[in-house]
């Protein structure tokens, strides 16, 4: 992992507000959504390839990017990828998993992991930018980064969530896990 953070929703990055409890960096937001997260990758010296695929064709088991959040998403439906397009198919939220324990609920990694989109160096450009426009990854040496809008369907609860995510190479050999929280107003 090279970067995991927030940007708003012009793809502006934006800097952490400190490191809190838990020893990650942290976010505050004014609303619980309209904004983007973010998440680069570089393999290792040496290392595989990174996988990007962001859904398993059996939701009961993980994707090669996986990412949790300690709190209800929006409405917490249980439905994977039910993103919509409004009215034809409701755009649904994602269930919390406890502690950023990935194996204990697949169905919810892959439900959140499906709405991120894939940008590379060689493909599409990257969601994130610098403060004069120019598009650019967080981190120069990222390979791959992974980019998802929080919107309505996705706002984050009130007060504290934490986001926990870890690639895997194409052997599906997982990397460390990397936490952020995001801190919203109550309402």
């Amino acid at each position: 992992m090279t970067a995991f953070g927030v940007a708003r929703a012009d793809g502006l990055i934006v800097a952490a507000n400190g490191i809190g409890a838990g020893g990650f960096p942290f976010y505050r937001r004014p609303l619980p959504n309209g904004f983007v997260v973010y998440v680069e990758m570089a393999r290792p010296p040496g290392g595989l390839p990174i996988d990007t695929r962001t859904l398993s064709s059996d939701p009961d088991i993980l994707p090669a990017f996986q990412i949790s959040s300690s709190g209800r998403l929006g409405d917490g439906s249980v439905a994977v990828c039910d993103a919509g397009p409004v009215p034809l198919s409701p755009l649904g939220g994602v269930p919390a998993i406890a502690g950023g324990d990935f194996a204990s609920n697949p169905r919810a990694v892959n439900d959140l992991a499906c709405r991120f989109d894939v940008r590379t160096r060689s493909g599409t450009g990257p969601c994130t930018r610098t403060g004069t426009g120019e598009d650019t990854f967080v981190d120069l040496a990222s390979e791959v980064q992974f980019c998802g809008a929080v919107g309505a369907g996705l706002a984050l609860p009130g007060g504290r969530t934490v986001l926990t995510v870890r690639g895997t190479d194409v052997l599906g050999r997982p990397g460390p896990p990397v936490s952020i929280a995001i801190i919203v107003a109550e309402p």
